[in-house]
């Protein structure tokens, strides 16, 4: 069954009307649509069709499926049982204070904050906190003793914040931002929320790393765009600002990171940012690749996977990060290759089937409780395949572990 979505028809940050098709990836259904174990239910699939702007460098979604539907109360994600990402956000705090001076005292807006892990840092480096959560991670961030709005961020919802709290010295958004369903309407609520000395940090997937890496995987329905610096170039300049800096963190694969900045409007461009976007200026073409390599990866990975089962069995797999979902949907896994998918203890996908599935996902207590610990393993989240190997190894896991996409796949 195929559900509704909402297709645009120009480009969402520059304005422009010519985005041109440039990658299919078919259908497949929402990477947090978890049906609890024993329902029938089917999920709905919508389909990822990707149109690229040639004038602000930035991917679209050309179905966009409704925010709402994406981003329910039962929102399974949580920030916390992730230690790449916990590094990041950490980095990302050190790095506004070493930039923008201490952090004692001034307030710190973090949008999509989940389950409030970004504001702990801020908080631990003296700041006052805030944040925006439509799902019910809200309740874990205000557990944790951060104000929350357990909204979506809209204009009525900027007034109020700033009538109760003040505006912000810093807003903060992290791999939040290609979340957003409506960024002309955040982008007004942006305009209300920001002082003449008000920060706007973002961070998000490269679409730079995306292409170099083959991350095909990133585009999945929650992320309606992918970005490039010279997106962040016209994004600033509707906001009246500028952009201050620009860093390239290596988590989630490559990520973008940028300080928007009032005063910063008409400032010199270095030589160093010359040259990213001149890199850019070559990425339409270079989608032409990334489609060949999705078919290549297919058909390697899935004469793998088949020659392992064949061989050992039902296969156990590690980690169920949303977009991986598009991976097990384009190798066609079922439950007749693998046997259960393992997360850590307290994961609130726990009792679920992997999306467009029947393989479940269980605690990673049933994995140490197997007696042979030295079968082959999928490990479904290979963009932090170090951390995942290291967890594992410290468990006393002793059998291959199987990245489920490697830069060894694309090989014809």
């Amino acid at each position: 069954m195929q559900g509704t979505t909402n297709e645009i028809s120009g480009c969402e940050v520059c304005g422009g009307t010519k985005l041109v098709p440039i990658l299919d990836l078919g259908l497949h259904p929402m990477c947090d649509d978890l049906v609890a174990v024993g329902d029938s239910r089917v999920c709905k699939e919508y389909p990822i069709d990707i149109l690229f702007c040639e004038t602000c460098r930035t991917a679209h979604q050309r179905y966009q499926v409704p925010q709402q539907d994406l981003f329910p109360r039962t929102y399974h994600y949580r920030s916390r049982f992730t230690a790449d990402v916990l590094n990041g956000m950490k980095s990302l705090v050190e790095a506004v204070e070493q930039r923008f001076g201490s952090l004692q005292g001034k307030l710190a807006l973090d949008v999509g904050c989940n389950d409030g892990s970004l504001l702990g840092f801020f908080r631990d480096k003296g700041a006052r906190t805030v944040g925006i959560e439509p799902t019910g991670a809200a309740a874990d961030a205000r557990k944790a003793g951060h104000p929350v709005y357990n909204e979506f961020l809209s204009e009525e919802v900027a007034d109020r914040l700033v009538a109760e709290h003040g505006k912000p010295d810093f807003i903060v958004f992290t791999n939040v931002f290609a979340h957003i369903e409506d960024l002309g309407a955040v982008l007004r609520a942006l305009e209300r929320l920001v002082s003449p000395t008000t920060v706007i940090v973002i961070e998000n997937h490269y679409l730079g790393a995306v292409l170099d890496g083959n991350q095909f995987d990133t585009f999945y329905h929650e992320h309606p765009r992918t970005y490039s610096y010279s997106s962040f170039v016209h994004i600033a300049k509707s906001l009246g600002l500028g952009l201050a800096e620009v860093e390239f963190p290596a988590r989630y694969g490559g990520n973008i990171r940028v300080f928007l900045a009032p005063g910063e409007a008409g400032a010199p461009v270095s030589d160093a940012v010359r040259d990213v976007l001149a890199r850019e200026e070559g990425y339409r073409d270079r989608f032409a690749q990334m489609a060949a390599n999705v078919e290549i990866w297919r058909k390697n990975k899935r004469a793998e996977i088949e020659a392992l089962v064949k061989q050992h069995g039902k296969l156990r797999a590690k980690a169920f990060p949303g977009r991986a979902a598009i991976l097990v949907k384009l190798l066609g896994l079922s439950d007749d290759h693998i046997l259960a998918v393992h997360e850590k203890p307290g994961s609130m996908k726990i009792g679920n089937y992997l999306p467009g599935t029947r393989i479940p996902i269980v605690s990673d207590d049933e994995l140490w409780a197997q007696a042979d610990k030295s079968k082959p393993l999928i490990n479904m989240a290979w963009h932090i395949s170090k951390e995942i190997r290291g967890y594992l190894t410290k468990a006393g896991y002793t059998g291959p572990i199987i990245d489920i996409l490697s830069a060894e796949d694309f090989k014809a």
